[in-house]
């Protein structure tokens, strides 16, 4: 007589309930303790090459070949650290950067640029030119490359960019300033004949730039001032059309320091007046040693009675003079005139 298997579920006794959870008590403590086991040994095995990986992998000292002493290796790359130099030594270091903005302008203008090759090379820090105005820098970006300086080919409004202006040229050198001297050191040195100007609160661009050429075409050597920056402005350098490579600022605390300076010198200060009193220029004896002081408001007689004042014409209908570069042309002119032809 074969009998049925019962495969429907039935009630677990006491005794089988007890053994059942005591076994599950013990398993979920079991995997508990394996798994912070396993963590544990992980967190160690981090923390061990962590330590392998700081420790130093190449010597960092070596013994010489005599035998005697030793020497520091340092291995390029091996632990040096990944954040950016900024030491006294590095060109990312901002003591660093403001030195080199007070030491360094833009040159633009190609009579500007050229005149400056052509006079101080070494000065030359990097160059911009358009593709046009690299055509005619073929020496100039020969130069560079020899020296290892850079030069970058670049479009109009890239160049518009670096110089700020529209009016660049096609070219733009970043140069060295040409060192300033103090007025008061280059009158020790005695001169038979000299011819100098005087800028008094004279500081627009465009007519510093004027009288920088114009003093470089009639060879005068100095202007003195007391904002040595305003010769060094690259707006005045492109209208000086390189004429400030041939003309150095005589630097001055203040004007009137400088004319007692400049009397005592044995030099003639010669002011504009557009007083009808004054004597005119051309019937004026200019000395071997003159200064001449300009600005953009008339002098006053009455200011300068120690000094000669003249006047450039009897018959000026107008309420005002010449610009301060055209007067600067007639004086230095009269000058040339009487004592260099």
């Amino acid at each position: 007589m074969k009998f049925k298997e019962n495969n429907e579920p039935r009630f677990k006794t006491r005794d089988e309930k007890r053994t059942s959870d005591r076994s599950s008590r013990f398993s979920e403590k079991g995997k508990e303790r394996s798994f912070e086991r396993k963590n544990e040994r992980n967190d160690n095995r981090k923390a061990n090459f962590q330590r392998e990986r700081s420790e130093p992998i190449y010597p960092t000292e070596g013994r010489k070949a005599s035998g005697e002493g030793s020497v520091q290796i340092w291995v390029k790359g091996g632990n040096s650290s990944k954040e950016k130099k900024t030491g006294p030594l590095s060109p990312r270091a901002p003591e660093k950067i403001k030195k080199n903005r007070l030491e360094e302008m833009k040159v633009y203008g190609e009579n500007a640029c050229i005149t400056l090759f052509q006079q101080r090379p070494e000065s030359i820090v990097r160059l911009w030119a358009t593709v046009e105005g690299a055509k005619k820098l073929g020496d100039v970006m020969s130069y560079l490359a020899e020296h290892k300086k850079a030069y970058h080919v670049i479009d109009c409004e890239e160049m518009e960019r670096v110089t700020g202006t529209e009016h660049h040229g096609e070219m733009c050198l970043l140069v060295k300033k040409s060192s300033s001297f103090v007025l008061e050191g280059y009158l020790q040195v005695p001169k038979k004949q000299d011819c100098l100007v005087l800028l008094d609160g004279v500081n627009n661009a465009q007519n510093v730039g004027g009288i920088i050429r114009t003093c470089a075409f009639y060879g005068v050597k100095g202007i003195i001032t007391e904002n040595v920056d305003s010769l060094n402005s690259s707006a005045a350098a492109r209208v000086a059309e390189g004429g400030l490579e041939f003309v150095r600022a005589l630097e001055t605390k203040n004007k009137q320091i400088a004319l007692v300076q400049l009397r005592q010198a044995g030099y003639q200060i010669v002011h504009l007046t557009r007083h009808k009193q004054a004597p005119s220029l051309t019937k004026t004896k200019l000395a071997e040693k003159v200064v001449f002081v300009l600005s953009e408001i008339p002098a006053s007689e009455i200011a300068y009675m120690e000094d000669t004042t003249v006047q450039l014409s009897f018959n000026n209908p107008l309420n005002s003079g010449l610009n301060v570069a055209v007067n600067t042309g007639i004086l230095l002119n009269q000058w040339y005139q009487t004592h260099i032809l």
